[in-house]
């Protein structure tokens, strides 16, 4: 009974620490802007750029799939959506997808705290399995100058 019980609070913990995480991701996106050269800062650090964070533009001076969903997300945030299609044109997707998860995980903590396991689990992982799909068709299409 205790390895379950155990179990089933790993499976808690895992659920809101991505909440925390996703939280973080939402309040970066109003805390954080575009400046001019494309980087990035705090919107209180004015002239302080963050650093770059991709190494495949830092070793390889080439962009990853990733590339530009921060300023995509900040852009959202701002309302400027052709600056975010233009930034990833899959940043929207990765949006919703991350706002989708404030429901899904206080329902399945909900369910979990019930004894009951969590619903969507099927679709959880094929909308992950898409998003990866999409991002790297957007990758490729960019590449070859789409």
């Amino acid at each position: 009974m205790e390895v379950d019980e155990q179990r089933l609070q790993k499976r808690r913990n895992h659920h809101r620490v991505l909440l925390a995480i996703y939280a973080m991701v939402v309040v970066l996106m109003f805390l954080l802007r575009v400046r001019g050269d494309q980087r990035v800062e705090f919107v209180f650090l004015p002239g302080t750029p963050l650093p770059e964070t991709c190494y495949s533009r830092i070793l390889f001076d080439v962009e990853c799939p990733g590339c530009g969903l921060t300023r995509s997300f900040i852009y959202l945030a701002a309302g400027r959506v052709a600056d975010s299609w233009s930034a990833n044109r899959v940043g929207w997707l990765l949006l919703f997808a991350v706002l989708v998860q404030f429901p899904y995980r206080v329902m399945t903590l909900r369910k979990l705290d019930r004894g009951q396991e969590p619903p969507l689990a099927r679709w959880h992982a094929s909308f992950s399995a898409f998003l990866i799909v999409a991002l790297i068709a957007n990758w490729l299409l960019k590449t070859f100058g789409y």
